[in-house]
């Protein structure tokens, strides 16, 4: 029977537990730490996912003046 893989960064492939593996807040991709892109206090899986988090979509800034 194979061994179970450990969960593993979508992008360089390297598997916990030998690395740290954070899942982005927005998007919910698994990376590795140093794959990672750490803004805002939070560790996301790329810098557009940070300015998205914290920015928002142009949409919403439309509807917060609508109401």
């Amino acid at each position: 029977m194979p061994e179970p893989r450990g969960i593993e960064c979508s992008r360089c492939g390297r598997r916990a537990p030998t690395v740290v593996i954070n899942t982005c807040p927005m998007c919910f991709t698994v990376v590795c730490q140093k794959c990672a892109h750490f803004a805002y206090g939070r560790t996301f899986c790329s810098s557009r996912c940070a300015e998205y988090f914290f920015h928002g979509d142009a949409d919403d800034e439309n509807d917060l003046s609508e109401s």
